[in-house]
């Protein structure tokens, strides 16, 4: 009798330990397979194009937003502050994708969105932490992948109509936006050199020292002096401007200074503003280096 307990108890105890190695093996495959389904997200959607909508903005009417996906692992970002003139600021850099392979995180972005959720012809914008937002506004952080049209060039335009929950852009237009518009907007207008770090500054000569930004190509070319100073420049977000690949002609002048000082001056540039005719040029913290004149 004793025998026969004791074959009853090995045997549960065995039924027991078999039923949690086949537990354990299920948890594992069900993980191992989640996993593997996750990061096939980047391999079983077409990713690549273009994503267009307008992105809740806590100072503006709306961000119309622009997000091209390469192929290469690359992004290029426009943006335009709805309420605040047409100026389009633009971003580029790489991305990767997060351990699921389902997110991708942009290179060069700093206390700004760089987390988008890829899904099938949507990218949605998450919080600063890679999070998913909730709430009401959950739906306007999601981005419209756009047709793929490589004859014609797409743009924002401010007649565009919109389609998901009447925030989507959908119109393609051949006519590229200029991005300068108003009497006296940053770029496309001619700005004479009043002061450099706070000293008031004299034309010599017939020429007058002068800053012109060029929203075509993305540079700018400007005068303090003897010789021609040109170089590059992006602008990351509303008010700010980096110039960047600073260069100039380097004929011998009697008097080289300003232009030195000139060009030193713009690659220390964080933030500018506009006050009327007035463009005042910030530093680091709220120094003005810098104050220019619109030209009529």
């Amino acid at each position: 009798m004793g025998k026969n307990i004791l074959l009853l108890f090995l045997l549960l105890m065995f039924s027991c330990q078999k039923q949690n190695i086949n537990q354990t093996e299920s948890k594992t495959d069900s993980t191992k397979n989640s996993v593997e389904n996750a990061h096939n997200t980047k391999k079983s959607l077409d990713y690549v194009g273009t994503y267009k909508g307008i992105l809740p903005c806590a100072d503006c009417e709306g961000l119309d937003t622009e997000i091209v996906i390469n192929e290469n692992e690359t992004y290029r970002i426009k943006t335009r502050y709805q309420g605040k003139g047409n100026k389009n600021f633009i971003k580029k850099g790489n991305f990767t994708w997060n351990k699921n392979g389902n997110t991708i995180i942009l290179s060069n972005v700093e206390n700004e969105p760089k987390y988008y959720l890829v899904g099938k012809n949507t990218l949605t914008q998450l919080d600063l932490s890679g999070q998913k937002i909730t709430g009401s506004l959950a739906n306007d952080y999601i981005l419209a992948k756009q047709p793929t049209d490589t004859s014609l060039e797409t743009s924002i335009d401010n007649n565009a109509t919109v389609d998901l929950n009447n925030r989507i852009q959908t119109t393609t237009v051949i006519k590229k936006v200029n991005p300068a518009v108003g009497k006296f907007a940053l770029a496309e207008t001619k700005w004479k050199l009043l002061s450099l770090y706070n000293t008031k500054v004299l034309t010599q000569g017939k020429k007058e020292n002068f800053l012109k930004i060029n929203s075509k190509d993305d540079r700018f070319t400007a005068f303090a002096g003897c010789n021609t100073i040109a170089g590059n420049y992006i602008m990351p977000s509303s008010n700010t401007i980096d110039f960047s690949d600073v260069i100039m002609t380097r004929m011998v002048c009697t008097n080289m200074t300003l232009e030195d000082k000139f060009g030193a001056m713009l690659v220390q540039v964080k933030r500018y503003k506009i006050n009327n005719e007035l463009l005042t040029f910030f530093g680091e913290g709220k120094k003005v280096v810098a104050q220019f004149q619109a030209i009529k």
